[in-house]
């Protein structure tokens, strides 16, 4: 089964920063982990109000 994808527009200052964080993942996963950090710290900070 083939997983869909999408495509984003980013600057290319954005995407050479971006290159530079990955560590050898793809865009996907590094992208994705990115978003559980956000949300897991979103969490945190409501949690402690």
């Amino acid at each position: 089964m083939k997983v869909q994808k999408t495509s984003i527009q980013i600057s290319p200052e954005t995407r050479d920063r971006l290159f530079r964080l990955k560590f050898r993942k793809t865009y996907d996963q590094f992208l994705s982990q990115l978003c559980d950090m956000y949300e897991e710290k979103e969490l945190e900070h409501s949690s402690k109000k």
